[in-house]
């Protein structure tokens, strides 16, 4: 995050299901998004496959930037996404396992960093989204237990508890949840779908649980930050066709973010 990057940023910060957000093959919700803002803002995924809170409150410490490093910077962090519980919710034997109060002390020290005034990385203008872990489908996700030799290690009511964990977290800190559990189980029983529907393996987003998490994000978005909405935001350098309308384009090809930097120096 240097100085002179020239475009703003939205960070998505999760686990597996934000790592393959970008598989070309399944259209992820970081894919989505990065698309939507392509030329606005940078999507950037930080995503660790198999990792749970415990692991990623020390991770997210060296992502964010200081106080003292976003006095430098010419951009910002417009928006992050925290998306974990789906390993957190591990049954109990699982070393993925993290117990339900760690998870939400977890949850909460993140949130800390970003909102505590006292933070080294105290960040009032960055806006966060927490998002629930999705369903989980037990059928298809025993049979992929079965075929690597391991135990059901996870089950759809101790998601549901991580989900309503992430919740509780939420509305104590007041922050925003997408809560992408509850909106898969709205589709299953009011369209009558199976989770198979939305769920590649039974744990991780298969397209139409992306589309799904895609369409939720940018709903929260028009709601509560339509400031950064992609349709509220130009691109940060002119259209071509505008362009070749002025009389010396090459005098027009500096990034806003950089030459405003500049005047503060």
């Amino acid at each position: 995050m240097a100085s002179t990057h020239p475009y703003n940023q939205i960070i998505l910060f999760g686990d597996s299901i934000t790592q393959f957000s970008f598989d070309p093959h399944l259209l992820g919700y970081g894919a989505l998004l990065a698309n939507a803002y392509v030329r606005k803002v940078d999507v950037i995924n930080r995503g660790f496959s198999g990792y749970n809170t415990e692991w990623a409150l020390p991770i997210l410490r060296q992502l964010l930037p200081t106080v003292h490093e976003q006095q430098k910077q010419a951009c910002r962090i417009h928006l992050m996404t925290i998306f974990f519980g789906a390993n957190d919710a591990a049954l109990p034997f699982s070393p993925q396992h993290v117990p339900l109060d760690r998870f939400e002390s977890n949850l909460e020290a993140m949130i800390d960093l970003v909102q505590t005034p006292a933070s080294r990385f105290y960040n009032p203008q960055m806006r966060l989204v927490l998002i629930t872990p999705p369903p989980l489908n037990e059928v298809q996700w025993k049979t992929r237990c079965d075929e690597q030799g391991d135990p059901l290690n996870r089950t759809n009511e101790s998601a549901s508890r991580y989900a309503d964990s992430v919740k509780r977290v939420g509305q104590k800190c007041g922050v925003i949840v997408a809560d992408i559990w509850g909106r898969l189980m709205k589709k299953v029983q009011v369209e009558e779908r199976p989770l198979s529907d939305f769920l590649l393996d039974g744990l991780h987003l298969n397209k139409n649980g992306y589309q799904e998490l895609y369409d939720l994000l940018l709903e929260i978005i028009e709601d509560n930050f339509k400031d950064i909405h992609p349709d509220r935001l130009g691109y940060e350098l002119a259209y071509w066709k505008d362009l070749i309308k002025l009389e010396k384009p090459t005098d027009h090809l500096q990034f806003p973010l950089l030459k405003d930097n500049q005047h503060k120096e």
